[in-house]
């Protein structure tokens, strides 16, 4: 009788310690798999102490700087190169710069009229804003190429009242077909942009049109035998102009005599 308890008793605590030991898996298993990512985490970290791992990081951050220095490097010579260009052009070079400049000032303005919070907060910059766009837009006028702008398919229907916009700045402000005068006056212009903010977009337009005010003036002790831009075409454009309306006013006067 007490070997048959014995045999029972082997019998049913078998089964309670396979239980028991399941168990112990079953838990054991997320706790194995949250070791293993604490282990693999333990293992990163290490690995960015070790002095070596850092030298290496430090040696890759550094030769990635130097390929985006040297892609900047090249950049920015290929666009001195073709700013050297037409500069070396003399004043025609310059007037394509200029015309640039009078177009992303134009645009510049626009942008920041665009933003009305600004008439409200800050009435200033909101009037300076007004004051680039129209400068860029005298800027974009009296730069035109009105020959250009005729062979032009959608913008050539501008060029009529480009070509009479210029007559009347030969007119009324010779000065600005000057290479004196237009340097003065891009000057202004961009001592005007670039007290207002620092590497902002009115910074960069400022700079443009201070550095283009600083190479009119520079072209013209060495381009004295261009002192006028294109002064010849609008000297004869006035001469035409004049001519159209003397013969004009004599055809009217003889209706009216008639």
């Amino acid at each position: 009788m007490s070997g048959a308890k014995i045999d029972l008793s082997g019998a049913a605590s078998a089964p309670a310690g396979g239980a028991t030991s399941g168990g112990a898996g079953g838990a054991g298993g997320p706790g194995g798999a949250a070791g293993g990512y604490g282990y693999a985490g333990g293992l990163a970290e290490a690995a960015l102490q070790d002095p070596t791992v850092q030298q290496q990081l430090k040696e890759v951050a550094y030769q990635k700087a130097q390929e985006g220095f040297e892609v900047a490097k090249v950049a920015t010579a290929m666009a001195a190169e073709e700013l050297g260009k037409y500069v070396q052009e003399g004043p025609a070079g310059i007037s394509v710069l200029c015309f640039l400049g009078g177009l992303a000032t134009t645009v510049i303005g626009i942008l920041g009229l665009l933003n009305f919070g600004n008439g409200l907060t800050s009435p200033f910059t909101y009037v300076l804003n007004a004051y680039l766009m129209t400068f860029g837009v005298v800027t974009f006028l009296l730069e035109a190429d009105v020959e250009s702008l005729r062979s032009m398919r959608v913008l050539g229907r501008l060029s009529p009242w480009v070509e009479r916009y210029q007559l009347e700045v030969f007119n009324r402000a010779n000065f600005l077909t000057e290479l004196r005068g237009r340097g003065l006056f891009y000057v202004f212009i961009g001592t005007l942009a670039v007290t207002q903010c620092f590497f902002c977009l009115t910074f960069i337009a400022g700079l443009w049109n201070l550095l283009m005010g600083i190479l009119c003036l520079l072209k013209l002790g060495e381009h004295s035998e261009h002192r006028l831009w294109t002064a010849g075409e609008q000297a004869e454009h006035q001469r035409n102009i004049q001519r159209a309306g003397a013969t004009h006013k004599a055809a009217r006067d003889r209706i009216g005599m008639g």
